[in-house]
């Protein structure tokens, strides 16, 4: 009876294991995807950067200088909103991944409660009529 109250007991321990490292492996996916995200945000930085240094030297007024210089600021705001946007989704989008996987694990970590509890509810109820048995048997 106590081995198998050992073996649920080990069985929780490993259950709350895994939920530790599904959800230390999806932050670790998290934090590779925005890095991800991020490398190529400035990789795209970059060769706009570039475009617009060569659009900018090839100005011939101060007016096609300053209409460039508009249209490419509006150009950055709108890459910048990109890289937000995309971001704030991945990072919503681990933690309903993250969610899940805790719901998950802590649906299979009360199911295996109460296995344990029914278990040692058993081996209680065993004992009690165990002894009441020999109980009645020492006062026959």
């Amino acid at each position: 009876m106590i081995q198998q109250q050992q073996t649920y007991f080990l069985e929780l321990y490993r259950a709350g294991l895994r939920a530790a490292s599904d959800i230390a492996k999806a932050s670790i996916e998290n934090a590779q995807r925005l890095h991800a995200q991020q490398v190529d945000a400035l990789r795209q930085a970059l060769d706009t950067n570039s475009d617009s240094a060569r659009r900018l030297s090839e100005a011939s007024s101060l007016t096609d200088l300053l209409a460039l210089q508009v249209k490419l600021a509006g150009m950055q705001t709108e890459q910048a909103a990109e890289f937000w946007t995309r971001a704030w989704r991945t990072a919503g989008e681990t933690q309903v991944a993250m969610l899940g996987q805790v719901n998950s694990q802590v649906g299979q970590l009360s199911d295996r409660m109460r296995e344990t509890y029914s278990a040692a509810t058993r081996v209680v109820e065993n004992a009690v009529n165990n002894g009441a048995e020999a109980e009645q048997r020492r006062s026959a």
